[in-house]
């Protein structure tokens, strides 16, 4: 063995330093003391949870992201360094409506869906969109609670045409509403 040759490597495990790439169009967001979870393919069913430490200063021109940098405690020490972790960044909730994706119809910058009336008729209800999360898009504005919004085949449909209700609450006239 020669001089400087490593023999060991030391690693406190009690903290990770967690690196991930948040895009520019989010930093606005990003702030120390922020909370997110990770997940961890060893560990699936058990969510990491930490707190952002540092959002670094200078963009990556190439990928237009910044660097975030948080802190998750393990104080079991199942984490281990080099490990891959998918993210999630715990910003204000938000309380709003929302449809699943596929219930909204795009043409050009205006968005719709279909709401069913009493008369078992759809009409096209234009709406104003926000963010999209877990298979569901958020509607700002142009619809109630409660509305009856078709949510497949509306590819098919055009304003003022008879549907059918499906599946197992058909016969009770239950359609899938806007939460």
């Amino acid at each position: 063995m020669s001089s400087g040759t490593e023999i060991a490597q030391i690693s406190d495990v009690s903290r990770i330093k967690l690196d991930f790439a948040v895009p520019e169009t989010a930093l606005a967001q990003m702030k120390k003391g922020l909370g997110i979870v990770a997940i961890a393919a060893a560990y699936p069913d058990s969510p990491f949870h930490g707190q952002i430490e540092t959002v670094d200063a200078v963009i990556d021109p190439n990928t237009r992201s910044a660097t975030v940098r948080a802190i998750l405690p393990n104080p079991d020490g199942r984490l281990k360094p080099g490990m891959l972790l998918t993210v999630r960044i715990e910003t204000q909730p938000r309380i709003a409506l929302s449809v699943p994706e596929l219930s909204v119809v795009g043409e050009g910058d205006q968005r719709f869906v279909y709401v069913v009336g009493p008369d078992a008729t759809a009409k096209r209800t234009q709406v104003k969109t926000g963010l999209r999360s877990e298979g569901r898009i958020e509607i700002l504005d142009g619809l109630k609670p409660g509305a009856k919004v078709v949510t497949e085949g509306v590819v098919k449909l055009s304003d003022g045409m008879k549907v059918r209700l499906a599946g197992p609450n058909a016969a009770a006239g239950v359609a899938r509403t806007a939460r």
